[in-house]
């Protein structure tokens, strides 16, 4: 990078750390005091960071930790470098993150931790750090790891939202978790959501029909059910369309087997949001849903009544290593109203 572009006062703060280290934190730009000391997150930001890699089981040391920007942004604003609602960089943003790549491909971590949007972007390409963070996604071909943890950036928990640093820590958490190994790992999973024939679908249904723990899960189109899903096991799980897929025989027959299956007194229905789907499915289809339920969402709330609740939500804190799933398929969900 030509350093002679930049402001002759400024001063750089370099990244610190040791060059194995399996974790790298990332952040944004240096405040006062990191220009003060020249090391990154020595400051109050700093502290809450300190904090959160403790909780996590991570000590300080033994990670390397740089940031996007290497100056002090006039006044603390990132704004001259990066434009967060529109996701893009200035030429001179560019220039920093360039030289971030650079930097980071002379060391051989094992996950990255990306803290704040600017961090996110630079290395992903992404926004929407809050609904992103604490999954595991891909870092761009730039950079030479396979995989990174998105975070709040320590300095959004300063002023009010103390919460912010429960799930800074969490996130580190997963990132200790995913630095054990250096490639990214993702769930292996049987989906089924094509039948061949009806008996193939009913031979589901008698399935779960005798599975003592079923979580199920519907989908709503235009006020109609497009499709049921049911799971007796993380690593399995099936989907039944019921929106223009069957006949009008061959749908009754579907019914009758979901009716026998939620049905079922002896059996665990497992749940997010059960008040929705469960009130739905018996004020459109007629479908009543006995035996012990639990809901994850109501579960969570007990525990961490301050926190959001959303699947995706959920997902980022209790699925280890999931990529972001919400995205993948697109249509209007009444739920996302409700």
């Amino acid at each position: 990078m030509d350093f002679l572009q930049l402001d002759k006062r400024a001063r750089i703060v370099p990244g610190v750390g040791p060059k194995d280290a399996k974790i790298v934190i990332v952040g944004e730009a240096p405040g006062a005091y990191e220009a003060a000391q020249l090391k990154p997150f020595v400051g109050p930001a700093g502290s809450v960071l300190e904090q959160c890699l403790h909780a996590a089981g991570i000590i300080r040391s033994e990670v390397y930790i740089t940031n996007v920007v290497k100056v002090k942004p006039p006044d603390n604003k990132i704004l001259p470098y990066f434009d967060g609602p529109k996701n893009r960089f200035s030429e001179a943003g560019r220039e920093w993150v360039e030289f971030l790549y650079d930097e980071l491909n002379e060391l051989s971590p094992n996950v990255l931790v990306a803290c704040g949007a600017t961090a996110f972007s630079a290395l992903t390409g992404q926004s929407k750090i809050l609904k992103y963070r604490g999954y595991v996604w891909e870092p761009l071909p730039q950079v030479n790891c396979k995989k990174l943890v998105p975070c709040i950036h320590p300095s959004a928990a300063l002023q009010g939202m103390y919460i912010y640093r429960h799930l800074i820590a969490a996130d580190l958490k997963k990132a200790k978790a995913e630095s054990l190994f250096p490639e990214l790992r993702r769930p292996k999973r049987q989906l089924v959501y094509d039948f061949s024939s009806l008996s193939e679908c009913l031979e589901w249904l008698r399935y779960f029909e005798e599975a003592p723990i079923v979580g199920f899960d519907i989908e709503v189109v235009n006020f109609e059910i497009a499709c049921i899903a049911f799971s007796d096991d993380p690593s399995r799980a099936v989907s039944i369309p019921l929106s223009g897929r069957w006949s009008l025989e061959e749908e009754v027959h579907i019914w009758l087997g979901i009716q026998r299956v939620l049905g079922n007194e002896r059996s665990i229905k497992v749940v997010q949001n059960s008040i929705f789907d469960i009130q739905f499915l018996l004020m459109k289809c007629g479908i009543v849903v006995r035996g012990p339920i639990h809901d994850t969402m109501i579960a969570h709330s007990v525990q961490y009544p301050e926190l959001r609740k959303g699947l995706d939500f959920l997902g980022s804190l209790y699925c280890e290593n999931q990529e972001f799933w919400k995205d993948l398929v697109k249509f209007q969900n009444i739920k996302d109203e409700a």
